[in-house]
């Protein structure tokens, strides 16, 4: 069979669009391979939800869709680098109407800024700033590095703590290397603050709104400490990404390496995420982590998440509000977009599956049901 025609059907299950033919052809060329090819060995957590989105469609198992199959289809068309599903139970796509044009209110990606705010009340922006030297606090000397991060190395036992704040707007994000090693990075609308030095500290603590991914430098001797609105994270050498926002609904912290302790009581192995809400009990569900930190990777994946998740994930990256308009399908969706592209591009491969549509204006996401 014509490897061109399966790889334009692959595409098409992959983004919901498949016809009755299209998911007969793909299953019978999928009997007619199975003789004699070998089995590649188990998939990565992307390749399994694009299993479970044929299994949606087809109504093949995932022992009669071996991953050598997958990887075959994947070869031919590159879905496992960017493919976007929307699906529901009973739910027969429709072929879609491209959109028309691209926008003429475009917005780009967000871009590598924050603004560093010393314990003097004087605020750095540190997008217009050059490399080198920025300040001393508590003997600490905060750089901006030639990578464009910020740094602090060595400090003192300052009888007095000086706390700094860096802050992420809409549209931003930026890493910082705290004065014990410890790395952060910020995604958007998002704000750290920190003492400019641990030295000769009890403890190394920090408070954080918003979200950002820490991989903590290994001190026994004094656990590292994060605060949030709704949950107390305590380590001693790990890396976890807290999300906290306002407008979302719950708290989530989840665990990449190492162990993590939260709200004194419930320790996190890796995997795991603790969530909880201002009125809601804290539980602990096991997550693919590739997803949680896809941000910090330059990318959205979307794992089984409304369009209203969806929605304030991008509104916050390129800083734009967005309106609904009528009656808006729940759908759940899965799919992987690059962070760079201008939002045109990431609303227009969401609108292909065929329930939504978008319009731009004004800083402004119209949403609304195809």
């Amino acid at each position: 069979m014509d490897q061109s025609r399966i790889a334009d059907i692959v595409e098409r299950i992959a983004a919901n669009t498949a016809t009755d033919e299209d998911l007969a052809v793909y299953s019978a060329w999928c009997d007619a391979r199975q003789a004699g090819q070998p089995d590649i060995g188990d998939v990565s957590a992307r390749e399994a939800r694009i299993l479970k989105n044929i299994h949606r469609q087809t109504g093949m198992s995932r022992q009669n869709l071996f991953p050598w199959r997958l990887a075959a289809a994947a070869a031919l068309t590159g879905i496992l680098a960017g493919g976007f599903f929307l699906y529901q139970q009973n739910y027969r796509p429709q072929i879609p109407v491209a959109m028309q044009a691209k926008p003429a209110n475009d917005a780009t990606a967000g871009k590598n800024s924050a603004t560093l705010t010393l314990a003097n009340g004087k605020k750095i922006l540190l997008s217009d700033t050059q490399a080198g030297k920025l300040a001393d606090q508590d003997g600490a000397e905060v750089t901006k590095t030639a990578d464009g991060s910020l740094a602090y190395h060595g400090g003192n036992d300052a009888v007095t703590v000086q706390y700094n704040t860096l802050s992420t707007a809409r549209g931003e994000q930026y890493q910082i290397t705290l004065s014990d090693g410890t790395k952060v990075w910020l995604n958007a609308a998002t704000t750290l603050t920190f003492p400019a030095s641990f030295a000769q500290r009890g403890e190394r603590s920090v408070e954080v709104n918003g979200e950002a991914y820490f991989e903590v430098a290994g001190d026994p001797a004094r656990p590292f400490k994060v605060r949030t609105n709704n949950q107390q994270i305590q380590v001693l050498g790990t890396s976890f990404n807290v999300n906290n926002y306002a407008d979302e609904p719950l708290a989530k912290t989840t665990l990449l390496q190492g162990a993590v302790k939260i709200n004194d009581a419930q320790v996190l192995k890796p995997g795991q995420q603790a969530i909880s809400g201002k009125n809601s009990p804290l539980k602990v569900v096991t997550v693919n982590t590739d997803g949680i930190i896809a941000w910090k990777n330059g990318y959205f994946e979307f794992n089984d998440e409304n369009i209203y998740q969806v929605m304030r994930k991008i509104a916050r990256w390129y800083d734009m509000e967005v309106v609904y308009e009528g009656d808006i399908p729940t759908n759940e969706m899965e799919g992987t977009i690059s962070r760079f592209e201008n939002v045109s591009k990431v609303l227009s491969t969401i609108e292909k599956a065929g329930l939504l549509k978008f319009h731009i204006a004004n800083k402004k996401i119209y949403v609304s049901k195809y």
